[in-house]
């Protein structure tokens, strides 16, 4: 598969020194499409070197390039000359940077939650809703902004698109288990999580019952109409590296027996994109029939990270289904939702689209 450019695009990666940026910053290396130009990090940080700001324990099996850890860190307010804009902002800070750089031209792809429910900014998963990428047509900024699902979303949601498109959605109940890594830097205490489950994760509930129903709702004169379905959602801090797993509980609006669900997720191939993304996985589920699985030691890489793994499928006593989800949070759920969002707005002429303001 060729690039849909003629020579790679420039990037600039803002928050690139966190645990998303990493994460994206490796991604980028290679890339098909694009090349990683400018970075920017914390205030304290501009004017540094990548590779100084990351230090050696954070380099260790990024594989970065020479190239990559002498680019100069610069202030995220600071003049960009790459149109493409990776945010990995935390959200406390996210909010009003992203609008400003979206207001001078820059199409900005946002890890962030900042801006995910407003009625104008696209909540992508391009294998599930690339249409909803049309809502930058209505936004008041001469750039654009595209943000990516909470990494417990992403899974939830991946699982549910077969199941509503199929059957309907009624409701759906999910307990999450979630990584480390979820926590971002400088993370969870290690004393706070030794011997011990946390049982509480700011926000988390919120965007797990709010977030699936824009994806999956329907685009109609140029508003998202949510998918009509509740979910209640009670999530976890657990002693895991990476990888989220979540227990879910579906009631269906047309009755289904797990071998149907099953065959159902296994099937689905999703939206259809003309053409194909780099960071695409072949597979988006795939349905372990193995007992006790997933388990994310085991699965969280599958499809270089990207594939959600279901499994588990079996009756429900309060509802109708119950099964168990995996996602790997840092990339799938993060950076590499991120990244496929950004091919996303490549193969749909959003980068061309765009003028500087």
């Amino acid at each position: 598969m060729g690039p849909p450019v003629s020579e790679r695009i420039d990037v600039g990666l803002i928050g690139a020194t966190g645990t998303v940026g990493r994460e994206l910053a490796r991604l980028l290396e290679g890339h098909p499409w694009f090349r990683l130009a400018e970075v920017a990090a914390s205030p304290s940080s501009s004017g540094g070197r990548l590779g100084d700001a990351l230090g050696e324990v954070e380099m260790a099996g990024a594989n970065l390039s020479e190239e990559v850890l002498d680019l100069e860190l610069k202030s995220a307010d600071a003049n960009w000359t790459s149109t493409l804009l990776l945010s990995a902002l935390p959200s406390r800070v996210a909010g009003p940077l992203e609008e400003e750089l979206a207001r001078r031209g820059h199409v900005v792809v946002s890890n962030a939650s900042s801006h995910r429910m407003d009625p104008h900014v696209p909540l992508i998963i391009p294998e599930v809703n690339p249409e909803h990428l049309a809502l930058i047509d209505r936004q008041e900024w001469s750039g654009a902004l595209v943000t990516n699902p909470n990494c417990s979303v992403v899974g939830l949601t991946v699982a549910l698109a077969p199941l509503e498109r199929e059957f309907g959605v009624e409701k759906a109940n999910v307990v999450t288990l979630q990584a480390l890594s979820g926590a971002g830097r400088p993370g969870t205490l290690s004393e706070d999580i030794v011997d011990n489950v946390l049982p509480y994760i700011a926000g988390e509930e919120d965007k797990l019952a709010s977030e699936p129903q824009k994806i999956l709702g329907q685009l109609s004169d140029d508003q998202i109409r949510p998918a009509a379905f509740a979910v209640s959602a009670q999530t976890h801090r657990v002693s895991v590296s990476h990888g989220h797993m979540l227990a879910v509980s579906v009631k269906l609006r047309r009755t289904a027996v797990p071998q149907e669900v099953a065959a159902a997720m296994a099937a689905f191939k999703g939206a259809v994109i003309d053409e194909r993304l780099p960071s695409m996985p072949d597979r988006l589920i795939e349905v372990l029939g193995e007992e006790a699985r997933p388990q994310p030691r085991l699965d969280r890489e599958r499809g270089r990270g990207m594939t959600v793994s279901v499994g588990q499928i079996r009756p429900c006593e309060v509802f109708d289904l119950k099964f168990s989800v995996l996602v790997h949070n840092l990339v799938r759920g993060a950076a590499g939702a991120a990244l496929l969002n950004a091919e996303l707005c490549q193969v749909c002429g959003a980068l061309a689209r765009v003028g500087r303001g």
